[in-house]
């Protein structure tokens, strides 16, 4: 779907509903809000303040108005106090509004812009990311009972724009088609989405955003001795995929190479270690960290950072056969180092530990990885925070701030030597678990192995990449996590080199 965002001042302005944000400061003085509005001042004074709009952050209240105003609804926002405002709020306030409307059959919005402590570009891009993510249909199969949300425009109802203003529309619709490229890759079901789809996805994003491909079919992996990814891939009829993406700025870039890499398991059932049956519809989503990759360089491509980026995604089903991989098995990896594999079900760090390697053979100065990775990272850390591990400090410092950037949340654990006892292995280099304690830590463990003296990091979003409840702001589905982060890292990262984070 096309979203059309422009500015516009109000008395030029017919939308089907305005969205205004309304802080806590209001109820006691609407004088601002009021002078904002003309011709409603009466009916916001009879609600501010009630129960009902208390400005609140999360609370939404509905006006209709007169017919032939600019409106032919008001939708109240609360967002909190004017100086706490933040970028999440005003985020998830806009996609709740437009969720909520838009089933109702709007498709035109405005936004009456009340900065608070934000920057108006801040302000803006936040809002225009919200209306993105309202717009994405997560139940696209049903044919029945659908109210699809179908916004046609978003107008930033204000007297004059400055760049400020239309940079945040940019950045905005960039990062937000970009999460939902994501969305869509993981929505998809997984009869829709093999690994040969998932790679003909991959091109033709590339294609429309100027990227380049380099696609590896199972033939050229074998060359290169990537046993481990294969190991994986064996017990399915599907093909594996390695997927290889590049970003190079038209100037050179310099002499930086960030490495993003992807787990893209297309579907898991565990392989020979099967999974119980219960929630394993859900499995479509473990390739949501290659999704990650590919949104996040989907944007990159837009912003032109001045350094060199390159997307890997190694990407195959997991699935049990004759053919497929045993318990005790013992593969070598593209960088020599043998693997016991213990469970089968432990494979995305097998099909990412060639992708390392490989991305090392491509020169990449540092990398970074995302996984759906551990079922033990939410048992450590909830439904709120993905894990992040690194041995290198510095970058642990660089995604915690490129995270909060992107409205993300990241925790770092530890990597301590001890647990690299725990990966041990009695007959060859190390094995693929480490037994039942710090699952999330020793899975770690085991990729940094094949870091080598890269600089590398690594972010387990496995409770992260699936919103299981429906929200206001976001349905049941997937949630374009580390899209974000992956971005603001390489912005922030090309701004230190160069002194600006893109265009």
């Amino acid at each position: 779907m096309h979203l059309s965002i422009h500015c516009q001042p109000l008395v030029q302005t017919t939308v089907d509903v305005l969205l205004v944000p309304v802080f806590t400061e209001d109820v006691s003085n609407s004088g601002s809000l009021n002078e904002s509005l003309p011709s409603v001042g009466e009916r916001l004074s009879a609600v501010l303040g009630t129960a009902e709009m208390m400005g609140k952050s999360g609370q939404l209240l509905t006006l209709h108005l007169t017919p032939g105003l600019y409106a032919t609804r008001l939708v109240l926002m609360g967002v909190g106090a004017a100086d706490k405002l933040t970028t999440q709020t005003m985020r998830e306030s806009v996609a709740a509004a437009i969720r909520a409307h838009g089933m109702q059959g709007a498709r035109r919005f405005g936004l009456l812009p009340r900065w608070g402590a934000l920057p108006p570009q801040s302000f803006v891009q936040a809002a225009v990311i919200g209306a993105h993510l309202a717009t994405f249909p997560v139940d696209c199969y049903r044919t029945e009972d659908t109210r699809p949300v179908q916004v046609e425009t978003l107008t930033v109802v204000t007297e004059t724009a400055d760049d400020a203003i239309h940079e945040g529309i940019r950045r905005g619709s960039i990062l937000g088609e970009a999460i939902n490229f994501a969305r869509f890759l993981v929505n998809e079901p997984a009869n829709r989405m093999t690994p040969t789809h998932l790679a003909h996805h991959a091109q033709e994003m590339a294609n429309d955003v100027g990227l380049q491909t380099d696609i590896l079919n199972e033939d050229k992996m074998r060359d290169l001795g990537m046993e481990a990814l294969l190991a994986v891939a064996r017990g399915s009829v599907e093909e594996p995929r390695l997927i290889t993406v590049r970003y190079s700025p038209p100037n050179g870039g310099g002499r930086e190479t960030i490495g993003l890499i992807g787990k893209g398991i297309t579907f898991d059932t565990g392989g020979i270690s099967l999974k119980p049956a219960e929630n394993m519809e859900k499995m479509k989503y473990d390739m949501a960290g290659g999704a990650a990759v590919l949104g996040a360089m989907r944007a990159i491509a837009q912003l032109k950072p001045n350094l060199n980026v390159i997307g890997i995604v190694p990407s195959c089903e997991n699935m049990p056969s004759g053919k497929a991989t045993r318990p005790g098995d013992v593969v070598r990896t593209m960088l020599g180092k043998t693997v016991e594999i213990i469970n089968t079900d432990a494979e995305g760090r097998l099909i990412l530990c060639d992708a390392m390697a490989y991305a090392r053979r491509l020169g990449v100065t540092c990398m970074v990885d995302l996984a759906t990775l551990t079922g033990a990272i939410a048992v450590a850390l909830g439904l709120r925070y993905a894990g992040l591990f690194s041995h290198h400090p510095n970058m642990v410092e660089e995604l915690q701030a490129a995270a909060r950037a992107a409205d993300e949340r990241v925790w770092p654990l530890p990597l301590d030597d001890e647990y690299r006892e725990l990966i041990k292995s009695d007959i060859a280099d190390i094995k693929n678990v480490g037994g039942k304690y710090g699952g999330s830590i020793t899975a770690a463990w085991f990729l940094r192995e094949f870091a080598g003296d890269v600089p590398w990091a690594h972010l387990d979003i496995a409770n992260m990449a699936w919103n299981m409840e429906n929200k206001p702001h976001l349905p049941k589905g997937p949630t374009g996590f580390g899209v974000g982060t992956l971005v603001e890292f390489v912005l922030a990262r090309a701004h230190a080199a160069n002194g600006t984070p893109g265009s």
